[in-house]
Protein backbone atom coordinates (compact mmCIF):
# COMPACT_ATOMS: atom_id res chain seq x y z
CA UNK A 1 0.00 0.00 0.00
CA UNK A 2 1.23 3.38 -1.04
CA UNK A 3 1.85 5.92 2.05
CA UNK A 4 0.15 8.65 1.15
CA UNK A 5 2.54 12.22 1.91
CA UNK A 6 1.14 14.36 4.18
CA UNK A 7 0.25 17.93 2.76
CA UNK A 8 2.17 21.29 4.50
CA UNK A 9 0.02 24.51 4.10
CA UNK A 10 1.46 26.95 2.12
CA UNK A 11 2.88 28.97 5.29
CA UNK A 12 4.44 26.31 6.67
CA UNK A 13 5.79 24.89 3.54
CA UNK A 14 7.28 28.80 2.96
CA UNK A 15 7.97 29.76 5.82
CA UNK A 16 11.65 31.75 5.82
CA UNK A 17 14.45 30.15 6.77
CA UNK A 18 17.09 32.85 6.61
CA UNK A 19 16.75 36.84 7.82
CA UNK A 20 16.64 37.36 3.71
CA UNK A 21 13.91 35.47 3.41
CA UNK A 22 11.70 37.86 6.11
CA UNK A 23 9.96 40.33 4.04
CA UNK A 24 8.90 43.39 4.77
CA UNK A 25 11.02 43.74 8.24
CA UNK A 26 13.77 45.64 6.42
CA UNK A 27 14.54 47.77 9.90
CA UNK A 28 14.23 45.32 12.43
CA UNK A 29 16.24 42.78 10.21
CA UNK A 30 18.69 45.17 9.88
CA UNK A 31 19.59 45.52 13.45
CA UNK A 32 19.50 41.96 14.52
CA UNK A 33 22.21 40.56 12.19
CA UNK A 34 24.44 43.77 12.92
CA UNK A 35 23.74 42.50 16.64
CA UNK A 36 24.33 39.04 16.23
CA UNK A 37 27.58 39.57 13.58
CA UNK A 38 29.45 41.91 16.76
CA UNK A 39 28.16 39.40 19.09
CA UNK A 40 25.81 42.42 20.87
CA UNK A 41 23.37 40.01 21.58
CA UNK A 42 20.92 41.17 24.59
CA UNK A 43 19.78 38.51 27.14
CA UNK A 44 15.62 39.21 26.31
CA UNK A 45 13.92 40.01 23.27
CA UNK A 46 10.44 41.07 22.69
CA UNK A 47 8.72 40.96 19.25
CA UNK A 48 5.16 42.50 18.95
CA UNK A 49 2.85 42.82 16.30
CA UNK A 50 -0.70 41.94 14.41
CA UNK A 51 -0.99 38.16 13.73
CA UNK A 52 0.95 36.43 10.56
CA UNK A 53 4.03 38.78 10.55
CA UNK A 54 6.51 36.94 11.26
CA UNK A 55 7.01 36.77 15.19
CA UNK A 56 7.73 33.55 15.86
CA UNK A 57 9.28 33.21 13.17
CA UNK A 58 11.31 35.79 13.59
CA UNK A 59 12.47 34.02 17.03
CA UNK A 60 13.32 31.00 15.53
CA UNK A 61 15.31 32.48 13.25
CA UNK A 62 17.47 34.23 16.11
CA UNK A 63 17.98 31.18 17.93
CA UNK A 64 18.80 29.37 14.51
CA UNK A 65 21.45 32.07 13.60
CA UNK A 66 22.90 32.10 17.91
CA UNK A 67 23.40 28.03 17.75
CA UNK A 68 24.26 27.07 13.99
CA UNK A 69 26.90 24.76 14.10
CA UNK A 70 28.45 25.84 10.39
CA UNK A 71 27.87 29.77 11.32
CA UNK A 72 30.67 32.04 9.50
CA UNK A 73 32.63 34.64 11.18
CA UNK A 74 30.90 37.89 10.34
CA UNK A 75 27.85 36.03 8.80
CA UNK A 76 24.71 35.74 10.72
CA UNK A 77 22.56 33.87 8.74
CA UNK A 78 21.89 30.49 9.29
CA UNK A 79 23.12 27.51 7.01
CA UNK A 80 19.65 25.85 7.76
CA UNK A 81 21.35 22.40 6.94
CA UNK A 82 23.46 21.41 10.11
CA UNK A 83 21.50 19.36 12.86
CA UNK A 84 21.05 22.45 14.95
CA UNK A 85 19.06 24.36 12.11
CA UNK A 86 16.91 21.37 11.67
CA UNK A 87 16.24 20.24 14.83
CA UNK A 88 14.81 23.78 15.13
CA UNK A 89 12.90 23.82 12.30
CA UNK A 90 11.43 20.95 12.75
CA UNK A 91 10.45 21.85 16.69
CA UNK A 92 12.85 18.71 17.90
CA UNK A 93 15.32 20.72 19.59
CA UNK A 94 16.73 20.21 23.00
CA UNK A 95 18.08 23.43 23.44
CA UNK A 96 15.30 25.88 21.67
CA UNK A 97 12.54 25.28 24.36
CA UNK A 98 9.31 27.16 23.18
CA UNK A 99 6.14 27.59 25.03
CA UNK A 100 2.55 28.63 24.52
CA UNK A 101 1.72 30.82 26.67
CA UNK A 102 -1.98 30.90 25.94
CA UNK A 103 -2.19 27.11 26.92
CA UNK A 104 -0.09 27.71 30.09
CA UNK A 105 -0.53 30.52 31.95
CA UNK A 106 0.27 29.98 35.51
CA UNK A 107 3.01 30.43 38.11
CA UNK A 108 4.15 26.88 38.07
CA UNK A 109 4.63 26.81 33.97
CA UNK A 110 6.85 29.49 34.51
CA UNK A 111 8.87 27.58 37.73
CA UNK A 112 9.59 24.94 34.99
CA UNK A 113 11.39 27.44 33.17
CA UNK A 114 13.16 29.02 35.64
CA UNK A 115 14.41 25.91 36.92
CA UNK A 116 15.77 24.80 33.39
CA UNK A 117 17.42 27.89 33.33
CA UNK A 118 20.73 26.57 36.00
CA UNK A 119 20.86 23.70 33.49
CA UNK A 120 23.56 24.48 30.40
CA UNK A 121 22.86 23.55 26.99
CA UNK A 122 23.10 19.98 25.81
CA UNK A 123 24.66 20.47 22.33
CA UNK A 124 24.25 24.17 21.57
CA UNK A 125 25.96 27.36 22.04
CA UNK A 126 23.17 29.09 24.01
CA UNK A 127 19.64 27.42 25.59
CA UNK A 128 16.61 29.67 24.30
CA UNK A 129 12.95 30.03 25.77
CA UNK A 130 10.52 31.14 23.06
CA UNK A 131 7.07 31.87 25.01
CA UNK A 132 4.51 33.09 22.50
CA UNK A 133 1.62 35.15 23.00
CA UNK A 134 3.20 36.46 26.48
CA UNK A 135 0.85 38.72 27.20
CA UNK A 136 -1.76 35.46 28.21
CA UNK A 137 0.52 34.60 31.39
CA UNK A 138 -1.08 35.75 35.02
CA UNK A 139 0.15 38.09 37.26
CA UNK A 140 1.86 36.02 39.69
CA UNK A 141 3.77 34.17 36.46
CA UNK A 142 5.17 37.63 35.40
CA UNK A 143 6.31 38.44 38.67
CA UNK A 144 7.86 35.20 39.08
CA UNK A 145 9.56 35.25 35.76
CA UNK A 146 11.13 39.05 36.80
CA UNK A 147 14.57 38.08 38.63
CA UNK A 148 15.28 35.69 36.28
CA UNK A 149 14.66 37.64 33.59
CA UNK A 150 16.83 40.48 34.93
CA UNK A 151 19.56 38.83 35.51
CA UNK A 152 20.37 35.75 33.60
CA UNK A 153 22.86 32.76 33.00
CA UNK A 154 25.32 33.72 30.09
CA UNK A 155 23.77 31.00 28.33
CA UNK A 156 20.37 31.95 28.53
CA UNK A 157 18.30 33.97 25.81
CA UNK A 158 14.44 34.82 26.14
CA UNK A 159 12.61 35.43 23.34
CA UNK A 160 9.09 36.90 23.57
CA UNK A 161 6.66 37.32 21.24
CA UNK A 162 2.73 39.15 21.95
CA UNK A 163 -0.13 40.70 19.98
CA UNK A 164 -1.19 42.62 22.89
CA UNK A 165 1.90 44.74 24.13
CA UNK A 166 0.07 46.86 25.90
CA UNK A 167 -1.42 43.98 28.42
CA UNK A 168 2.39 43.06 29.17
CA UNK A 169 3.45 44.44 33.17
CA UNK A 170 6.19 47.48 32.55
CA UNK A 171 8.50 45.82 34.40
CA UNK A 172 8.75 43.10 31.93
CA UNK A 173 8.71 45.34 29.26
CA UNK A 174 11.60 47.31 30.75
CA UNK A 175 13.69 44.08 30.84
CA UNK A 176 13.26 43.43 27.20
CA UNK A 177 14.76 45.17 23.68
CA UNK A 178 11.21 45.43 22.50
CA UNK A 179 10.76 45.19 17.92
CA UNK A 180 7.56 45.89 16.36
CA UNK A 181 6.72 43.85 13.14
CA UNK A 182 4.97 45.84 10.81
CA UNK A 183 2.06 45.06 8.64
CA UNK A 184 3.24 43.79 5.23
CA UNK A 185 2.67 46.46 2.47
CA UNK A 186 0.10 45.92 -0.25
CA UNK A 187 3.08 45.37 -2.99
CA UNK A 188 5.37 43.45 -1.52
CA UNK A 189 2.64 40.80 -0.55
CA UNK A 190 1.53 41.03 -3.82
CA UNK A 191 4.85 39.86 -5.33
CA UNK A 192 5.42 37.77 -2.58
CA UNK A 193 1.78 35.66 -3.51
CA UNK A 194 2.68 35.66 -7.27
CA UNK A 195 6.04 34.47 -6.52
CA UNK A 196 4.86 31.46 -4.42
CA UNK A 197 2.06 30.69 -6.98
CA UNK A 198 4.67 30.87 -9.80
CA UNK A 199 6.28 28.37 -7.64
CA UNK A 200 3.54 25.81 -6.87
CA UNK A 201 2.79 26.27 -10.69
CA UNK A 202 -0.99 28.51 -10.12
CA UNK A 203 -2.08 30.49 -12.46
CA UNK A 204 -3.65 33.54 -10.80
CA UNK A 205 -5.16 37.03 -11.95
CA UNK A 206 -3.78 39.94 -10.33
CA UNK A 207 -7.01 41.07 -9.30
CA UNK A 208 -7.60 37.54 -7.23
CA UNK A 209 -4.18 38.71 -5.69
CA UNK A 210 -5.30 42.17 -4.71
CA UNK A 211 -8.54 40.87 -2.97
CA UNK A 212 -6.26 38.17 -1.37
CA UNK A 213 -3.88 41.37 -0.17
CA UNK A 214 -6.96 43.42 1.45
CA UNK A 215 -8.83 40.48 2.67
CA UNK A 216 -5.18 39.35 5.16
CA UNK A 217 -4.68 43.25 6.06
CA UNK A 218 -1.07 43.15 6.17
CA UNK A 219 -0.74 39.25 7.33
CA UNK A 220 1.27 36.95 5.46
CA UNK A 221 0.40 34.14 7.10
CA UNK A 222 -3.24 34.80 6.48
CA UNK A 223 -2.72 35.97 2.60
CA UNK A 224 -1.20 32.46 2.27
CA UNK A 225 -4.23 30.91 3.89
CA UNK A 226 -6.45 32.01 1.31
CA UNK A 227 -4.02 31.09 -1.68
CA UNK A 228 -3.81 27.92 -0.23
CA UNK A 229 -8.12 27.85 0.22
CA UNK A 230 -8.40 29.43 -3.63
CA UNK A 231 -6.12 26.87 -4.77
CA UNK A 232 -7.79 24.20 -3.30
CA UNK A 233 -10.94 25.18 -5.05
CA UNK A 234 -9.97 26.35 -8.44
CA UNK A 235 -7.20 24.05 -10.22
CA UNK A 236 -6.55 25.71 -13.20
CA UNK A 237 -6.81 29.14 -12.75
CA UNK A 238 -7.43 31.40 -10.28
CA UNK A 239 -9.70 34.15 -10.97
CA UNK A 240 -11.33 37.60 -9.05
CA UNK A 241 -14.87 36.28 -9.19
CA UNK A 242 -13.48 33.30 -7.38
CA UNK A 243 -11.81 34.89 -4.84
CA UNK A 244 -15.27 36.98 -4.22
CA UNK A 245 -17.46 33.72 -3.77
CA UNK A 246 -15.10 32.11 -1.28
CA UNK A 247 -14.63 35.32 1.15
CA UNK A 248 -18.53 36.09 0.40
CA UNK A 249 -17.56 39.64 -1.31
CA UNK A 250 -19.84 41.28 -3.34
CA UNK A 251 -18.22 42.42 -6.95
CA UNK A 252 -16.05 45.34 -6.84
CA UNK A 253 -17.56 47.04 -9.43
CA UNK A 254 -20.79 46.97 -8.30
CA UNK A 255 -19.93 48.34 -5.49
CA UNK A 256 -18.79 51.36 -6.61
CA UNK A 257 -22.18 51.30 -9.06
CA UNK A 258 -24.23 51.16 -5.83
CA UNK A 259 -22.56 54.15 -4.38
CA UNK A 260 -22.73 56.10 -7.53
CA UNK A 261 -26.44 55.35 -7.16
CA UNK A 262 -26.38 56.50 -3.51
CA UNK A 263 -24.66 59.44 -4.45
CA UNK A 264 -26.92 60.21 -7.19
CA UNK A 265 -29.75 60.06 -5.16
CA UNK A 266 -31.47 57.20 -7.06
CA UNK A 267 -33.22 54.84 -4.44
CA UNK A 268 -35.02 52.51 -6.28
CA UNK A 269 -31.92 51.58 -8.58
CA UNK A 270 -29.87 51.67 -4.96
CA UNK A 271 -32.14 49.37 -3.22
CA UNK A 272 -32.39 47.31 -6.56
CA UNK A 273 -28.74 46.30 -6.88
CA UNK A 274 -28.16 45.60 -3.13
CA UNK A 275 -31.00 43.22 -3.28
CA UNK A 276 -29.23 41.55 -6.53
CA UNK A 277 -26.13 41.39 -4.30
CA UNK A 278 -27.80 39.96 -1.61
CA UNK A 279 -29.49 37.18 -4.04
CA UNK A 280 -26.39 36.39 -5.73
CA UNK A 281 -25.01 35.25 -1.80
CA UNK A 282 -23.22 37.85 -0.87
CA UNK A 283 -23.14 38.62 2.80
CA UNK A 284 -25.17 41.49 3.88
CA UNK A 285 -22.24 42.78 6.42
CA UNK A 286 -19.28 42.18 3.65
CA UNK A 287 -21.59 44.29 1.35
CA UNK A 288 -20.66 47.48 3.81
CA UNK A 289 -17.77 46.62 4.71
CA UNK A 290 -16.70 46.65 0.51
CA UNK A 291 -18.45 50.10 0.96
CA UNK A 292 -16.57 51.23 3.75
CA UNK A 293 -13.31 50.19 1.83
CA UNK A 294 -14.69 52.08 -1.28
CA UNK A 295 -15.04 55.45 0.30
CA UNK A 296 -12.09 55.07 1.96
CA UNK A 297 -9.94 54.66 -0.83
CA UNK A 298 -12.42 57.72 -2.91
CA UNK A 299 -10.97 59.42 0.13
CA UNK A 300 -7.71 58.97 -0.82
CA UNK A 301 -7.77 59.57 -4.28
CA UNK A 302 -9.45 63.02 -3.52
CA UNK A 303 -6.50 63.41 -1.58
CA UNK A 304 -3.80 62.20 -3.79
CA UNK A 305 -5.20 61.75 -7.35
CA UNK A 306 -1.99 60.16 -8.28
CA UNK A 307 -2.87 56.77 -6.35
CA UNK A 308 -4.94 56.12 -9.80
CA UNK A 309 -1.70 55.39 -11.24
CA UNK A 310 -1.10 52.85 -9.12
CA UNK A 311 -1.11 49.33 -10.95
CA UNK A 312 -0.89 47.55 -7.73
CA UNK A 313 -4.66 48.26 -7.66
CA UNK A 314 -7.36 47.26 -9.90
CA UNK A 315 -8.03 49.20 -12.72
CA UNK A 316 -11.58 49.22 -12.26
CA UNK A 317 -11.57 51.20 -8.71
CA UNK A 318 -8.91 53.36 -10.26
CA UNK A 319 -11.18 54.74 -12.66
CA UNK A 320 -14.32 54.18 -10.62
CA UNK A 321 -12.92 56.07 -7.55
CA UNK A 322 -11.67 58.72 -9.84
CA UNK A 323 -14.72 59.58 -11.27
CA UNK A 324 -17.05 59.40 -7.99
CA UNK A 325 -14.40 61.39 -5.98
CA UNK A 326 -14.48 64.28 -8.68
CA UNK A 327 -18.19 64.67 -7.76
CA UNK A 328 -17.85 65.08 -4.07
CA UNK A 329 -16.60 67.30 -1.82
CA UNK A 330 -14.28 66.23 1.53
CA UNK A 331 -16.82 67.37 3.37
CA UNK A 332 -19.48 65.70 2.26
CA UNK A 333 -17.31 62.33 2.08
CA UNK A 334 -16.41 62.68 6.11
CA UNK A 335 -20.15 62.54 6.73
CA UNK A 336 -21.04 59.75 4.28
CA UNK A 337 -18.75 57.64 6.19
CA UNK A 338 -19.28 58.55 9.65
CA UNK A 339 -23.09 57.45 8.64
CA UNK A 340 -22.00 54.61 6.46
CA UNK A 341 -19.59 53.16 9.71
CA UNK A 342 -22.34 54.06 12.27
CA UNK A 343 -24.98 51.91 9.85
CA UNK A 344 -22.01 49.11 10.01
CA UNK A 345 -21.79 49.44 13.68
CA UNK A 346 -25.74 48.56 13.75
CA UNK A 347 -25.46 45.42 11.51
CA UNK A 348 -22.58 43.89 13.81
CA UNK A 349 -25.36 43.53 16.97
CA UNK A 350 -28.48 44.19 14.88
CA UNK A 351 -31.50 41.59 13.52
CA UNK A 352 -33.24 41.50 10.42
CA UNK A 353 -29.95 42.73 8.32
CA UNK A 354 -31.21 42.45 5.00
CA UNK A 355 -34.19 45.34 6.26
CA UNK A 356 -31.74 47.17 8.34
CA UNK A 357 -28.91 47.37 4.89
CA UNK A 358 -32.37 48.51 2.72
CA UNK A 359 -32.84 51.52 5.93
CA UNK A 360 -29.02 52.59 5.87
CA UNK A 361 -28.75 52.89 2.13
CA UNK A 362 -32.17 54.82 2.40
CA UNK A 363 -30.24 57.19 5.18
CA UNK A 364 -27.48 57.58 3.26
CA UNK A 365 -29.15 58.57 0.12
CA UNK A 366 -31.40 61.05 2.09
CA UNK A 367 -27.65 62.40 4.09
CA UNK A 368 -26.31 63.12 0.88
CA UNK A 369 -29.17 64.59 -0.77
CA UNK A 370 -29.60 67.21 2.09
CA UNK A 371 -26.99 70.24 2.59
CA UNK A 372 -23.42 70.26 2.80
CA UNK A 373 -21.11 71.50 5.31
CA UNK A 374 -20.40 73.76 2.94
CA UNK A 375 -23.88 74.85 1.75
CA UNK A 376 -24.85 75.67 5.65
CA UNK A 377 -21.47 77.54 6.18
CA UNK A 378 -22.27 80.01 3.04
CA UNK A 379 -25.82 80.48 4.37
CA UNK A 380 -25.34 81.37 8.07
CA UNK A 381 -21.98 84.12 6.07
CA UNK A 382 -25.12 85.23 4.08
CA UNK A 383 -27.39 85.40 7.27
CA UNK A 384 -24.36 87.23 9.03
CA UNK A 385 -23.84 89.63 6.13
CA UNK A 386 -27.93 90.21 5.97
CA UNK A 387 -27.52 91.46 9.99
CA UNK A 388 -24.37 93.53 9.42
CA UNK A 389 -25.60 95.28 6.24
CA UNK A 390 -30.02 95.37 7.33
CA UNK A 391 -31.17 98.71 9.04
CA UNK A 392 -31.23 98.32 12.57
CA UNK A 393 -34.34 99.47 14.63
CA UNK A 394 -32.18 102.02 16.65
CA UNK A 395 -30.86 103.55 13.30
CA UNK A 396 -34.29 104.77 12.44
CA UNK A 397 -35.14 108.29 14.22
CA UNK A 398 -38.95 107.28 13.62
CA UNK A 399 -38.85 104.01 15.78
CA UNK A 400 -37.26 106.15 18.78
CA UNK A 401 -40.46 106.93 20.90
CA UNK A 402 -39.69 110.51 23.85
CA UNK A 403 -41.92 108.21 26.31
CA UNK A 404 -40.65 107.13 29.74
CA UNK A 405 -41.36 103.81 28.18
CA UNK A 406 -40.63 101.83 24.82
CA UNK A 407 -41.59 98.11 24.16
CA UNK A 408 -39.11 96.41 21.92
CA UNK A 409 -40.53 93.03 20.55
CA UNK A 410 -37.95 90.91 18.68
CA UNK A 411 -37.13 87.13 18.93
CA UNK A 412 -37.46 87.51 23.14
CA UNK A 413 -39.74 90.50 24.74
CA UNK A 414 -37.50 93.18 26.00
CA UNK A 415 -38.85 95.98 28.41
CA UNK A 416 -36.15 99.20 27.94
CA UNK A 417 -37.04 102.04 29.79
CA UNK A 418 -35.63 105.02 29.23
CA UNK A 419 -32.70 104.93 26.83
CA UNK A 420 -29.96 102.09 27.46
CA UNK A 421 -27.70 103.41 25.87
CA UNK A 422 -26.75 105.68 29.27
CA UNK A 423 -26.90 102.47 31.78
CA UNK A 424 -23.71 101.86 33.85
CA UNK A 425 -22.85 98.55 35.50
CA UNK A 426 -20.80 98.65 38.20
CA UNK A 427 -21.13 95.72 40.16
CA UNK A 428 -22.01 91.87 39.15
CA UNK A 429 -25.10 92.05 40.66
CA UNK A 430 -26.19 95.19 39.24
CA UNK A 431 -25.33 93.33 35.75
CA UNK A 432 -27.42 90.13 36.67
CA UNK A 433 -30.20 92.52 37.96
CA UNK A 434 -30.42 94.04 34.58
CA UNK A 435 -31.47 90.76 33.06
CA UNK A 436 -34.33 90.15 35.32
CA UNK A 437 -35.57 93.83 34.54
CA UNK A 438 -35.14 93.07 30.95
CA UNK A 439 -37.33 90.38 31.25
CA UNK A 440 -34.65 87.52 30.27
CA UNK A 441 -35.79 85.70 32.68
CA UNK A 442 -33.93 82.32 31.49
CA UNK A 443 -30.68 83.78 31.25
CA UNK A 444 -30.75 86.04 34.89
CA UNK A 445 -31.86 82.43 36.08
CA UNK A 446 -28.16 80.96 34.80
CA UNK A 447 -26.66 84.10 35.93
CA UNK A 448 -27.99 83.89 39.11
CA UNK A 449 -28.22 79.96 40.63
CA UNK A 450 -25.39 78.50 38.01
CA UNK A 451 -22.51 80.86 37.26
CA UNK A 452 -19.83 81.56 39.32
CA UNK A 453 -18.34 84.87 39.05
CA UNK A 454 -14.26 84.73 38.51
CA UNK A 455 -13.60 88.54 37.85
CA UNK A 456 -15.98 91.12 36.79
CA UNK A 457 -15.14 94.83 35.81
CA UNK A 458 -17.44 97.16 33.32
CA UNK A 459 -16.54 96.00 29.87
CA UNK A 460 -15.30 92.09 30.70
CA UNK A 461 -16.22 89.52 32.92
CA UNK A 462 -15.06 86.11 33.42
CA UNK A 463 -17.31 83.55 34.64
CA UNK A 464 -17.31 79.68 34.91
CA UNK A 465 -20.43 78.46 33.24
CA UNK A 466 -19.79 74.71 33.66
CA UNK A 467 -23.11 74.15 34.73
CA UNK A 468 -25.16 75.77 31.96
CA UNK A 469 -26.11 73.54 29.30
CA UNK A 470 -26.18 76.07 26.55
CA UNK A 471 -23.03 76.35 24.08
CA UNK A 472 -23.87 80.25 23.39
CA UNK A 473 -25.05 81.26 26.41
CA UNK A 474 -21.89 83.34 26.90
CA UNK A 475 -22.32 84.91 23.19
CA UNK A 476 -26.27 85.57 24.60
CA UNK A 477 -25.18 86.88 27.69
CA UNK A 478 -22.67 89.26 25.50
CA UNK A 479 -25.28 90.48 23.16
CA UNK A 480 -28.03 91.16 25.44
CA UNK A 481 -25.90 93.43 27.96
CA UNK A 482 -24.20 95.26 25.26
CA UNK A 483 -27.59 95.93 23.48
CA UNK A 484 -28.47 97.45 26.84
CA UNK A 485 -25.77 99.19 28.05
CA UNK A 486 -24.37 100.60 25.06
CA UNK A 487 -21.45 99.36 24.93
CA UNK A 488 -19.31 96.60 24.05
CA UNK A 489 -18.97 93.82 26.66
CA UNK A 490 -16.56 90.42 26.82
CA UNK A 491 -17.96 87.82 28.06
CA UNK A 492 -14.96 85.34 29.24
CA UNK A 493 -15.00 81.71 30.32
CA UNK A 494 -12.94 79.81 33.28
CA UNK A 495 -12.30 76.58 34.45
CA UNK A 496 -11.34 78.02 37.93
CA UNK A 497 -13.62 76.69 41.32
CA UNK A 498 -12.79 79.88 43.25
CA UNK A 499 -15.63 82.28 42.30
CA UNK A 500 -19.37 81.99 43.72
CA UNK A 501 -22.61 82.18 42.25
CA UNK A 502 -24.97 85.20 43.90
CA UNK A 503 -27.55 82.22 44.90
CA UNK A 504 -24.49 81.06 47.54
CA UNK A 505 -23.51 84.61 49.00
CA UNK A 506 -27.43 85.22 49.43
CA UNK A 507 -27.52 81.92 51.37
CA UNK A 508 -24.26 82.51 53.54
CA UNK A 509 -25.22 86.02 53.71
CA UNK A 510 -28.90 85.73 54.82
CA UNK A 511 -27.71 82.71 57.10
CA UNK A 512 -25.09 85.37 58.72
CA UNK A 513 -28.56 87.51 59.17
CA UNK A 514 -30.41 84.84 60.62
CA UNK A 515 -27.83 83.92 63.12
CA UNK A 516 -27.78 87.74 64.10
CA UNK A 517 -31.80 87.63 64.58
CA UNK A 518 -31.40 84.67 66.73
CA UNK A 519 -29.01 87.03 69.33
CA UNK A 520 -31.71 89.87 68.87
CA UNK A 521 -33.48 89.71 72.99
CA UNK A 522 -37.13 90.16 71.09
CA UNK A 523 -36.66 86.66 69.28
CA UNK A 524 -35.34 85.30 71.91
CA UNK A 525 -38.50 85.33 73.90
CA UNK A 526 -40.17 84.43 71.00
CA UNK A 527 -38.21 81.14 70.63
CA UNK A 528 -38.99 80.07 74.39
CA UNK A 529 -42.66 81.32 74.00
CA UNK A 530 -43.09 79.08 70.99
CA UNK A 531 -40.30 75.70 71.45
CA UNK A 532 -39.48 73.95 68.09
CA UNK A 533 -39.54 76.83 65.72
CA UNK A 534 -36.78 77.66 63.32
CA UNK A 535 -35.98 80.99 60.68
CA UNK A 536 -35.80 79.85 57.27
CA UNK A 537 -35.11 83.24 55.48
CA UNK A 538 -35.67 86.45 55.76
CA UNK A 539 -37.53 88.11 53.14
CA UNK A 540 -38.90 91.77 52.21
CA UNK A 541 -41.72 92.81 51.05
CA UNK A 542 -39.72 93.78 47.92
CA UNK A 543 -38.19 90.65 47.86
CA UNK A 544 -41.25 88.67 47.70
CA UNK A 545 -42.89 90.94 45.10
CA UNK A 546 -39.36 90.79 42.90
CA UNK A 547 -39.63 86.31 43.69
CA UNK A 548 -43.84 86.68 42.22
CA UNK A 549 -42.19 88.49 39.24
CA UNK A 550 -39.56 86.22 38.71
CA UNK A 551 -41.57 83.29 38.51
CA UNK A 552 -44.57 84.54 36.42
CA UNK A 553 -41.51 85.40 34.43
CA UNK A 554 -40.16 82.05 33.93
CA UNK A 555 -43.84 80.67 32.93
CA UNK A 556 -43.99 82.84 30.27
CA UNK A 557 -40.60 82.62 28.91
CA UNK A 558 -41.21 78.29 29.14
CA UNK A 559 -45.21 79.03 27.81
CA UNK A 560 -43.29 81.05 24.35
Amino acid sequence: MKETQEYKVLARKYRPQTFYDLIGQDTIVEILTNAINSNRVAHAYLLTGVRGVGKTTTARLIAMSLNCQNKKIDICEPCGECDSCNTITNDHNLDVIEMDAASKTGVDDVREIIDNVKYKPVNSTFKIFIIDEVHMLSKNAFNALLKTLEEPPEHIKFIFATTEVKKIPITILSRCQRFDLHRIDNEILSEHILKISKLENINIDKEAVALIVRASDGSVRDSLSLLDQAIANNNDIIKADHIVKMLGLADRGKIFDLLDYIFAGNAEESLKLYNNLYKSGADITMIFDEMLTAVHFITQIKIAPKLSENIYIPELEREKGLEISSKLSMASLGIFWQVLFKGYQELQNGFHLHQLGEIIILRLIYIHQGPSPDDLLNKNNESDEFEKTSPKLSDNPDNISNKKDTNINDNSTIVIKNNTSGISVKTFREFVDLFFSFREGVLHSYLYNDVKLISFKEGEVTLNSEAVNDNNFNRKVAKCISKWTGRIWQINSSSSKVGSSLQEDDIINQQKEIDKMKNNPEMKNIFKSFPGIIIQSINSIDDINNEEKEVNLNKQEREK
